[in-house]
């Protein structure tokens, strides 16, 4: 009996060992000639392309306020598509323009229950659209939650299709 407790660990300990011996090693890349690195850099450039194309949520307004800012859910995405008019434009001090997008151009003030702030950065410039007009902004969703805000934005704004 004695002789079977000392077989199970081990056991035990041995199952580490032969796992350690599966990891899977990286194929060496050899440049035999200068066919085989350019194809190596034509793949490399072709996946920075496909990684720099971005996929964005296409939401409403409605759709993107009615998201709790505290739970992130399926409809959620950190870059959004978010459509509906310019109802103001304002440059501010840090050097950002603030756009307020509502789902009405006839909304005055920002109404946080229809209205969202697009915000463009100095280092990420945007054709500022005029006031009245529809839009559509591409971004980063974020939710400002500073005192005297608590709305969503999109910031930075990465392209405006007028």
């Amino acid at each position: 009996m004695i002789k079977h407790l000392w077989i199970l660990p081990c056991a035990l300990l041995t199952i580490p060992v032969l796992s350690a011996g599966q990891d899977v090693q990286p194929k060496p890349v050899s440049k035999k000639s200068s066919t085989s690195s350019a194809k190596a850099s034509n793949s490399s450039a072709k996946a920075v392309q496909q990684s720099a194309k971005i996929a964005y949520a296409e939401l409403t307004i409605g759709e993107l306020i009615a998201e709790d800012a505290n739970r992130w859910s399926d409809k959620m995405s950190a870059h959004a598509a978010v459509s509906g008019f310019v109802t103001q434009v304002s440059k501010e001090n840090d050097g950002d323009t603030d756009i307020r997008i509502c789902e009405n151009p006839r909304i005055e003030g920002m109404d946080r229950a229809r209205c969202i702030v697009a915000k463009c950065i100095a280092k990420l410039p945007c054709d500022v659209p005029q006031v009245g007009k529809p839009v559509t902004v591409k971004g980063i969703t974020r939710y400002d939650a500073k005192v005297g805000t608590h709305w969503w934005e999109i910031h930075p704004v990465e392209e405006i299709e007028k």
